[in-house]
């Protein structure tokens, strides 16, 4: 067991990959039984460099799949008595779909998914030596600002995070950590997609400061204090919060405000991944930039961990550790098995975000335990 950040879990000689088919699985405490495992598929690697650079291919379950393996986990013993029938059947498609939406946003982070944008006037973009770019928390943490970059190249984007995009975040840790423990309701799969904008957003941030100019939209004391007051608190610690509908209006509001008070119009972008968000700031006259994310399950040879950008004439490669990094943070706990002909694991590889011993230095630079491989040992 070892605990590393990125870059470390990258050059360990003791976490090595090689050639072969990998059965790529998760654990959640929140909705699988203790020692349990749901499939999110399998990862061929098909080549792999002295350096430990690899190669792969990524073959997502079916929703099918999905589902079946849903079932069959609530048909265990730890479930008993909590779940009727009806119940099992709805949620088990809702949390299926739930995973292959969170699949598809992962691969769009890792660069290897490119989106397809939605611009009301793309002219606008490309005929301008700058744009303003609004992010709302669903662009934050599918981080498509990369992909927009790469596609408008010779456009400088001005990056602006408003402040309740921010304190959304706060909002999402505080509903996760109530609910962390709880593993009564089937209806904690919902943890899968509220996860990602605390584990995510904050290192997009950073990112986004590094590469891009940035600033934060400030709200006017008084809209936050008129829109804040109409938000109603449920008592059902289980409903998501519904101030999101309050902080999809401030967001709006902000924008208008910014170009008033800096006499801007066609310039300002809103990019949002939410469609309603992005049709009804349309409705405001606000343009926007929606990313449509491709169905990852019609693609039928499986997503490469390589690929080429016509837009910068270059490759676009995403490494197997990355890819593990990255999915662990939506998926709690990641366990990568090296099978052989008749699916016997040969070796395995577990990563997991929420360790017990995790510091507060461990949580800003982004460490998670590490267990498997060894040190005398390479996959």
């Amino acid at each position: 067991m070892a605990i590393f950040s990125l870059d470390e879990f990258k050059s360990s000689p003791d976490t090595r990959f090689s050639k072969g088919t990998w059965i790529v699985e998760y654990h959640d405490q929140t909705h699988v039984s203790e020692g349990n495992y749901l499939g999110l598929g399998k990862v061929e690697i098909e080549e792999c460099t002295p350096n430990g650079n690899c190669f792969f291919r990524f073959h997502p379950c079916s929703g099918e799949e999905l589902e079946e393996d849903i079932r069959n986990e609530w048909e265990r013993d730890a479930w008993k008595g909590k779940l009727d029938p009806q119940q099992k059947e709805g949620q088990s498609e809702k949390a299926a779909q739930t995973i292959l939406d969170q699949l598809r946003e992962s691969m769009v982070r890792l660069g290897i998914l490119q989106p397809y944008f939605e611009i009301e006037h793309p002219k606008f973009i490309t005929e301008r030596k700058f744009a303003i770019v609004v992010l709302d928390t669903n662009a934050l943490r599918n981080s498509a600002v990369y992909h927009l970059q790469e596609q408008f190249r010779t456009t400088q984007m001005w990056i602006i995070i408003p402040t309740v995009t921010l304190m959304e975040i706060g909002e999402r840790v505080a509903t996760i950590k109530s609910r962390v423990n709880d593993k009564s309701k089937p209806s904690n799969t919902a943890l899968i997609r509220n996860r990602p904008q605390v584990t995510i957003t904050s290192q997009a941030v950073k990112w986004i400061r590094k590469h891009f100019p940035t600033e934060t939209l400030e709200l006017a004391p008084e809209l936050f204090r008129a829109f804040r007051g109409y938000e109603t608190r449920s008592t059902d610690p289980y409903k998501e919060p519904d101030r999101i509908s309050i902080n999809d209006r401030l967001i709006l509001e902000g924008i208008k405000n910014l170009r008033r008070q800096r006499n801007l119009s066609e310039e300002v972008y809103l990019m949002s991944g939410d469609k309603d968000m992005s049709r009804l700031a349309r409705l405001e006259g606000i343009q926007t930039i929606y990313p449509d994310i491709p169905d990852i399950q019609g693609i039928s040879d499986g997503i490469y961990s390589i690929r080429y950008s016509l837009e910068s004439q270059t490759y676009v490669v995403c490494s197997i550790h990355r890819f593990l990094w990255d999915l662990t943070h939506v998926f709690s706990k990641i366990r990568v098995r090296k099978c052989t002909e008749s699916f016997e694991t040969k070796k395995e590889l577990e990563l997991f975000y929420y360790y017990p011993t995790k510091r507060v230095n461990d949580w800003v630079d982004d460490k998670l335990e590490v267990t498997g491989f060894g040190s005398s040992s390479t996959a």
